[in-house]
């Protein structure tokens, strides 16, 4: 394994020298001649201070540990071998004494290679073996530069659980490099054994041992937590090894001697960022057949209490109340976040065994109060409830957060009009109108209080049954918002509805023939086209403002379900002409992404003036004829010219028809009987003395 060490002379002329791994170690064991790291080191803090750069940094050689680069005779640089190394960069070392530990902390772990202190000796730096695992090496600088980032990716993610927080972020590039550091005690592993890495790892989440990443940024969470606990096997195996080395593994039925040992175990799992709980998991994992989960955990809490109570000893500012105890108490049990679409607080054990959040509700407030006296904490259940129910648990927005994950993937295929075809219809626009409205669902979805419009129009898909509606329906939501999915929302009770518009983010109106035609005319129509809902949250006192999220969808057996005289332009009817094929599960990534890129090219998420009229025009054969409106076809022509027919007013019409009809229509049907009238697009009419007159011919 051989590195590559470039200096830059005085006329700043390239000079590229190979050494072996070995002879960089021994020559980082004293400075150059001209002492330029001491000198760095002496200016340094007067440097930083005054903006100023060291001038004779050049005479540093720049050390690439990743790969070996040979000169050209033009020059240039070009690759030549892969080392199969990765660099890493552990910063916040002030002083010697911190240096060595971290040298030693890191050369706990198989992986490391070698651990020495930075030029500037405020950092330590790392080299880590990491290998492929199909065994292949790069033979490009574009292959190493792919294997570089997936390594380094995988040992930031590892080595994080040790050093918390401490590693600085560099371009991860097979080109990585050092300047020539000044250690005389660096610390070297030459049969150090490599991460093994998949291709199909990319960039990772760095994770802190307090959890606060999973806290700020919820978003995989599933896939980030097993990969997270793989590490922390990796490094719980590593501790286990070191503690059986120093103190063996055979107890003879001695419990003192194991005791010792898993009070050990816990302390290097400590040592090695290990929060609480998850130094409980993994050893409770390894030892259940021999050790009950209680025993476990007395040691374990053991050994984290007396750390702690070390610190506190060691600064007396640092004295908890008895609040702040509670509230640490729990952080290292739970992981807390407030549903901000929800409404409540959630949360789920603090460590990488992956279950879902839950809701914290009254038996779960109980629980966690008696927890905490069980724990030597004076606590109350008013005590827990005041922290579960306060600004100090982390907001999260499951919406934002997997839209986040969407953004900026889309591959330009157009896959919402191509779910669109899953739905047989002969309707020319269905594709446009599904494109639109699910561009203003997703639109919704990111709304606030302040906008002006809602999605004002609803998809009714209308087909005999079991021709899959509901399921497809169902299937517009990935599997992360099906929480967010309802089709059992009673329209009828106007406060629940606006409470779920408001929670869900889509409503199946399912069974839509069911909703009667005054609710349909009235109320439904109405909540369709809100932008925001007010409503009183339970105990609340006063009536509050909250975004809508929900759009609306329907499914219907029957074409005549529309009552709305004026058309109906709320709703898209859709007629199917055979099952809707829901044998591929949709992409959904593929699906917000495209949505989020027109959306951020501001293409439209409403209908113009042109695509209502299409609406209402395509409507009417799905529109729902009172016995008014039956009797006017019965009686009465739409005349085209004043020749073949007469001018009468509603009122004059109405009375024919009421002759005809007696007692089947009441006179209070007349208001809605005008309203007919002056819906009907062919109708002529014009303006009288007596009122709006209607060109009709009477049938004989």
């Amino acid at each position: 394994m051989k590195v590559t060490l470039i200096r830059t002379d005085k006329k700043n002329v390239p000079h590229v020298t190979v050494n072996t791994i070995e002879k960089l170690m021994t020559r980082m064991q004293t400075d150059t001649k001209q002492q330029s790291v001491q000198a760095l080191r002496r200016h340094l803090p007067m440097l930083v201070s005054l903006g100023w750069h060291f001038k004779d940094m050049h005479l540093l050689p720049r050390v690439y540990p990743a790969v070996e680069l040979t000169k050209t005779s033009n020059g240039d640089l070009i690759f030549k071998n892969w080392n199969g190394l990765v660099l890493l960069t552990i910063g916040g070392v002030d002083d010697r004494e911190k240096a060595e530990q971290v040298k030693v902390a890191a050369m706990g772990l198989p992986s490391t290679l070698a651990a020495f202190r930075g030029s500037s000796g405020k950092t330590v730096k790392l080299l880590v073996r990491v290998a492929a695992a199909n065994g292949q090496e790069p033979t490009t600088e574009e292959e190493a530069d792919a294997l570089y980032r997936t390594g380094y990716n995988f040992a930031v993610q590892v080595y994080s659980g040790l050093f918390h927080g401490q590693i600085v972020q560099q371009e991860a590039t097979a080109r990585a490099s050092f300047r020539m550091p000044l250690d005389e005690q660096p610390c070297y592993h030459p049969k150090a054994t490599p991460l093994i890495i998949s291709g199909e790892v990319n960039t990772v989440e760095i994770f802190r041992s307090s959890d606060a990443a999973i806290q700020s940024k919820p978003s995989a969470q599933r896939k980030t937590d097993y990969g997270k606990y793989s590490d922390y096997e990796y490094l719980y195996r590593s501790a286990w090894e070191q503690v059986r080395e120093k103190m063996g593994h055979r107890f003879d039925g001695d419990p003192h001697r194991e005791e010792a040992f898993l009070t050990e175990l816990a302390r290097m799992l400590r040592q090695f960022g290990f929060p609480e709980e998850e130094a409980v998991l993994h050893m409770r994992s390894h030892l259940w057949t021999r050790e009950e989960d209680g025993h476990i955990r007395a040691i374990v809490g053991s050994v984290y209490v007396e750390d702690d109570d070390k610190k506190q000893k060691s600064d007396p500012l640092k004295i908890r109340s008895n609040q702040q105890q509670i509230i640490d108490y729990l952080e290292s049990r739970y992981v807390f976040r407030f549903n901000t679409v929800m409404g409540y607080t959630e949360f789920r054990p603090n460590n990488t065994w992956v279950r879902p959040y839950q809701p914290v509700d009254e038996r779960v407030l109980n629980q966690m109060a008696i927890e905490c006296r069980l724990a030597g904490l004076d606590a109350w259940d008013k005590d827990v409830s005041r922290y579960i129910r306060s600004a100090y648990v982390p907001l999260y927005n499951p919406v934002d957060e997997y839209l986040g994950q969407c953004r900026g993937k889309w591959d330009g295929k157009d896959r919402i009009r191509e779910l669109a075809r899953c739905v047989p219809t002969k309707n020319p626009h269905w594709e446009d109108w599904f494109y639109t409205w699910f561009l203003g669902m997703v639109r919704q979805w990111r709304s606030t209080i302040y906008d002006r419009y809602g999605n004002q129009v609803a998809p009714l898909l209308i087909s005999r049954q079991g021709w899959n509606k509901s399921t497809f329906i169902q299937s517009l939501l990935p599997p992360e918002l099906q929480w967010g999915y309802t089709n059992q929302l009673d329209v009828s009770e106007k406060r629940q509805t606006l409470q779920a518009m408001s929670q869900f983010l889509l409503i199946n109106l399912d069974e839509f023939n069911q909703i009667s035609p005054k609710l349909q005319q009235g109320f439904l129509k109405n909540v369709i086209t809100l932008p925001s809902v007010k409503v009183k949250r339970p105990y609340g006192k006063h009536v509050e403002p909250f975004p809508r999220l929900a759009s609306f969808i329907g499914a219907t057996n029957q074409t005549d379900v529309l009552t709305d005289p004026s058309g109906g332009r709320r709703f898209l009817g859709i007629e199917l002409t055979g099952p809707i094929d829901v044998s591929r599960r949709p992409n959904h990534e593929q699906l917000f992404a495209q949505a989020l890129d027109a959306l951020d090219r501001h293409k439209p998420h409403f209908f113009n003036e042109e695509q209502t009229l299409e609406i209402i025009e395509s409507n009417r054969r799905y529109q729902q004829q009172t016995p008014a409106e039956q009797y006017f076809n019965d009686c009465f022509e739409i005349a085209k010219d004043e020749k073949d027919g007469m001018y009468l007013t509603s009122s004059a019409i109405f009375t024919h028809i009421k002759k005809v009809a007696g007692a089947d229509l009441r006179l209070s049907s007349l208001n809605h009987f005008g309203r007919i009238l002056s819906n009907m697009p062919e109708i002529v009419r014009k303006r009288t003395k007596n009122g709006t007159e209607y060109l009709v011919k009477p049938k004989k």
